[in-house]
């Protein structure tokens, strides 16, 4: 393995795909889908990781990111996934309790859940992986039947996606993020 390789693979970039529970939509209403950006950008102020790119969709979430030292990804992960899930929950019953039952799971430990248990992790280990997934997350409010439902023509017209911060080189309104072409 060549020096660049080994170097590239040593910075523990992460990509991670985080679902809804049964892919119910709910990051299409801004007070679901800012209680997750505020989240995020609480883990990055209080520099739990790097955020390199994201998009939340209005039934998952893809990040790329680099967790920092003194944290590890299942600690944040759990963090991340409870926070949100409260908030969402409480929020859900302030403002839409109907829609609590398909969050529904009814066991012993927890009667409602947001997300699901298995979260989608896979190191980048190459900068060719790294611009996929990057183009992979930046395209896809445009792909399949996201296209007709975010009703969006460019990347960078999705409000909750890093593609603004690289296509256009504006700062995201949201998260402060690392520059991943700064890598390769």
């Amino acid at each position: 393995m060549g020096t660049f390789a080994k170097k590239f693979q040593d910075l523990g970039l992460l990509f991670i795909t985080n679902t809804v529970l049964n892919w119910n939509r709910i990051f299409h209403q801004r007070r679901y889908a800012e209680i997750v950006m505020a989240s995020l950008r609480y883990c990055i102020e209080h520099q739990w990781f790097e955020l390199f790119a994201y998009v939340l969709m209005p039934n998952h979430i893809h990040l790329i990111l680099k967790v920092n030292e003194n944290h590890s990804i299942e600690q944040i992960l759990r963090d991340f996934n409870k926070y949100t899930a409260q908030q969402i929950l409480l929020t859900m019953q302030e403002t839409e309790p109907q829609i609590l039952s398909k969050f529904w799971v009814g066991t012993k430990k927890q009667k409602y859940k947001i997300w699901l248990r298995d979260v989608d992790i896979k190191n980048v280990l190459s900068p060719k992986f790294l611009i996929q997934k990057a183009e992979y997350i930046h395209q896809n409010p445009l792909r399949g039947e996201w296209a007709d439902y975010l009703r969006i023509e460019r990347p960078e017209d999705y409000e909750y996606s890093s593609a603004g911060f690289y296509l256009q080189g504006i700062e995201d309104k949201y998260l402060k993020l690392s520059d991943l072409r700064e890598l390769v």
